[in-house]
């Protein structure tokens, strides 16, 4: 066998515009609003809920208690890790690359290929549109580009 198809990862990185920061910032700021939503809901369900609870079965509302105080715990923690994420938008440096995913493409390998250069492909976005296709020395983690 002289080649065989593969898949390979593929990192995604973003260009940073000022369009960029500005609808990354409001996609962040809107998880925001749905999550304080969520803690307003949580809030209002367990005060009807210990209600119920208390009239019904009080020696469960400490246990209920702690329940709700764990998933408002955790709602608040990913609510304050997005606060930070807000922060970090507002430093990125327009012309900077940041990572924005990962996605597979498929190749087809041959005997004697480069396996770093095979491997080590990225995509970069400006404005939602396709700006370059670069390949980078694996082993070293850079490169040189090698626009398609």
């Amino acid at each position: 066998m002289e080649s065989l198809k593969i898949t390979r990862p593929v990192l995604v990185k973003v260009r940073v515009t000022e369009e960029y920061k500005k609808a990354l910032a409001a996609e962040v700021q809107e998880t925001i609003g749905r999550l304080d939503l969520r803690l307003q809901h949580m809030d209002f369900q367990s005060r009807r809920l210990l209600a119920e609870l208390e009239k019904q079965n009080p020696q469960e509302v400490p246990a209920a208690r702690q329940r709700f105080e764990v998933e408002r715990q955790k709602t608040l923690e990913t609510r304050q890790k997005l606060v930070e994420k807000l922060k970090e938008v507002g430093k990125l440096v327009p012309g900077e690359e940041v990572i924005h995913g990962q996605v597979e493409s498929i190749v087809e390998l041959r005997v004697g290929d480069d396996w770093g250069r095979i491997m080590s492909v990225e995509i970069i976005l400006e404005n939602d549109r396709v700006i370059a296709i670069r390949e980078r020395k694996y082993a070293a983690g850079e490169g040189t580009d090698h626009h398609r």
